[in-house]
């Protein structure tokens, strides 16, 4: 494993890792906001980055603990108008979720402190980022644990003694 401290977070996992997924992309994060992410040198918004991976056939579920910020949802709508997003995106909205995992085809996860946001994993000045920190497994060994932690949250685990279906939409 090894430890990611702010700015690194974006160089050493999102430009290289993040954005050229191949198989799988999942994301456990409290937030969703626009982040870009720089790929083939432009800065492009998170939702342009999610229909290309899915062109190349990745596929990508988020939990998340809030409805993603109005700019997030403004860009994934004018993008989703023929529906190939909302066919390839898997979302599941869990109000007790507050890990943020980051697995990218089961072999790279950053766990730590970053949401899907600019500031958290983005590409947004020193001046406006997070401080942040996390870890990055570099190996499907090290990323199994986490892989079958977020499985378990996607597949319910945790629903029927979660204490709080009385906010949450739709309980698995």
């Amino acid at each position: 494993m090894k430890t990611l401290f702010d700015r690194q977070i974006y160089e050493q996992f999102t430009e290289p890792i993040l954005v050229n997924a191949r198989q799988f992309l999942w994301i456990a994060t409290a937030n969703i906001k626009m982040t870009l992410v720089r790929f083939k040198n432009r800065f492009i918004s998170f939702p342009d980055m999610m229909a290309i991976m899915i062109g190349r056939g990745v596929a990508i579920r988020i939990i998340h603990a809030e409805l993603p910020s109005g700019p997030f949802r403004q860009r994934y709508d004018r993008i989703d108008q023929k529906g190939r997003l909302s066919s390839s995106v898997e979302f599941l909205f869990c109000p007790r979720t507050h890990a943020k995992l980051f697995i990218v085809d089961g072999v790279h996860t950053l766990v730590g402190s970053s949401n899907l946001t600019g500031a958290g994993m983005g590409a947004k000045a020193s001046n406006k980022r997070n401080f942040e920190v996390g870890l990055l497994a570099e190996n499907v060994e090290e990323s199994r644990p986490f892989v079958e932690y977020f499985d378990n949250l996607w597949m319910g685990g945790h629903c029927k003694d979660c204490g709080r279906k009385d906010i949450c939409p739709g309980p698995l």
